[in-house]
């Protein structure tokens, strides 16, 4: 081959490699991203979200993105994976804001006890209120350095009991110490006259054991993860003690710094997760508190009159909330609005 037509064959082969690099799937850059959480291996939050959602990323990239996942924290606490995520420990992490609510006290508006009626109609208004501009993306996780993709409301908590005391009534609850997730719930417990006891959820099975706790609030899809069945020995039913909101959520520099193909295909199966992760959640609560009943945890049959206290106490704690919220210069009263204009509209 003479000098002439090594140049052509060169230019031919930069040509083919130009080309490639042009078309969209042929060259891109493979990319994995670090899944954190607190969780157990095998936790229900995990199965019907985390890798639903990654799997979904992984699929709308056509394999360019991948997942490394690292449960049981083992990048971080549970109380830290906030921050972690913030600063790039962590790619994607499950962010429970209330675990960190010096730097999300806003979000617990979305875990005040009574307030929407399924999983569904929580999600999808706090999904609302916590993008494209709500005031949850304003005023807390674009300061946190974070950006939400999935979001979601457990299932209503229930008051469960590893104690051998006889409840029956709301008065037989003064003076438990029952596990809360801080926020609005620790304002709940006290109106009922139980002792919040802030705790990640590691770390109540061994304190529920050992007697340093009562019982927790708690939806039985999660108890049933953490294996709290077999020491539970009475449970609330129909109620809405109030709830734990969590995020799926990226670090706003690791976002940016992703192509936009990538981007997009976050955002969409966020929201997609979001939508249908919440029904999982739905069709999943009653089969665990059944598996729970089944292991020798009786329910507690809270007569009208009761069921009024608690109604009462839940009124009360929404507006102690805000009020509460107002006094520390944030906009409590703004963010109720919005979060129950948002539970209406997804009526």
């Amino acid at each position: 081959m003479n000098l002439y037509s090594r140049f052509l064959a060169g230019v031919g082969v930069g040509t083919a490699l130009l080309a490639a690099s042009a078309s969209p799937g042929l060259a891109q850059e493979k990319i994995t991203l670090r899944l954190a959480d607190s969780l157990p291996s095998g936790h229900v939050i995990h199965e019907l979200v985390g890798k639903p959602f990654s799997e979904l990323v992984t699929k709308l990239t056509n394999g360019q993105v991948t997942f490394q996942h690292f449960p049981a924290e083992q990048l971080g606490k549970a109380k830290d994976m906030a921050q972690l995520t913030a600063l790039g420990v962590a790619d994607v992490s499950y962010i429970v804001p209330s675990y960190s609510s010096d730097k999300f006290p806003l979000t617990a508006v979305a875990e005040l006890p009574g307030i929407f009626d399924s999983e569904c109609q929580g999600s999808l208004a706090f999904y609302k209120i916590s993008h494209n501009g709500g005031i949850l993306e304003a005023k807390e996780f674009t300061p946190n350095q974070l950006r939400p993709l999935v979001t979601l409301a457990l299932p209503a908590y229930q008051v469960q009991l590893a104690t051998s005391r006889d409840v029956k009534t709301a008065k037989d609850l003064e003076g438990l110490k029952i596990r809360t997730t801080g926020g609005a719930m620790d304002l709940m417990m006290r109106s009922i006259g139980g002792v919040p006891v802030r705790m990640a959820a590691p770390e109540i099975y061994e304190s529920l054991t050992r007697g340093t706790l009562d019982g927790l609030i708690f939806s039985y899809q999660s108890s049933a993860s953490y294996d709290f069945g077999k020491i539970l020995k009475s449970g609330t039913e129909g109620l809405n003690f109030g709830t734990a909101i969590f995020t799926y959520s990226i670090g706003e520099l690791k976002f940016k710094s992703l192509p936009e193909n990538v981007r997009k295909a976050l955002v969409e199966a966020g929201e997609q997760t979001t939508r249908e992760a919440c029904k999982r959640f739905e069709d999943g609560e009653k089969a665990a508190a059944d598996k729970i009943k089944s292991q020798g945890m009786k329910v507690i049959n809270f007569s009208a009159d009761d069921r009024k206290v608690f109604d009462t106490a839940f009124r009360s704690v929404a507006q102690d909330w805000v009020k509460d919220v107002d006094k520390r210069g944030k906009p409590g009263t703004d963010v109720f609005k919005a979060f129950t204009e948002a539970l209406a509209a997804t009526h």
